[in-house]
């Protein structure tokens, strides 16, 4: 299924974020290294949330990183962060994200491939039926929590 990860309507995960004014480049506008960790801090936040259901242990570790940039955003204000699980495959799955100002324009948006990783060797591993099952449901789901 395909998913316009501008549309805020598909994620049913996010979180508040306030700007700072730390955050503010050399143009006046919020840099793209502060997207990144907004889109970070709801993305911990999403996969924790589903760790947490009482699946089997599994990890996960960043394998790829897209992201686009659509428009600026200012200090002060707070913007929204989204999350959702949009593909689930064998050893992999692949996070859709929006970021969301403060009067609810998308600012950018992300998919991230998570690679289940196996911790002792370190290397990447099929993901537990029970887990894949449960990101199938996700994935397939109208907002990305389980139905």
């Amino acid at each position: 299924m395909a998913f316009d990860l501008a549309d805020r309507g598909i994620y049913g995960f996010s979180t508040t974020e306030n700007l700072r004014f730390a955050d503010v480049d050399a143009n006046g506008h919020i840099n793209n290294g502060a997207f990144l960790e907004l889109l970070e801090n709801v993305r911990v936040a999403y996969l924790r949330q589903i760790v947490r259901t009482g699946l089997p242990r599994f990890r996960l570790v960043v394998g790829r990183i897209e992201a686009d940039f659509k428009r600026q955003m200012f200090y002060p204000g707070t913007a929204v962060a989204c999350c959702r699980l949009v593909e689930a495959h064998d050893r992999k799955c692949v996070v859709g994200q929006g970021l969301f100002d403060g009067e609810g324009n998308c600012t950018a948006v992300q998919k991230v491939i998570m690679v289940s990783l196996n911790e002792e060797t370190h290397r990447a591993t099929p993901f537990d039926p029970v887990v894949r099952a449960m990101l199938d449901r996700l994935a397939a789901s109208k907002d990305g929590l389980d139905p």
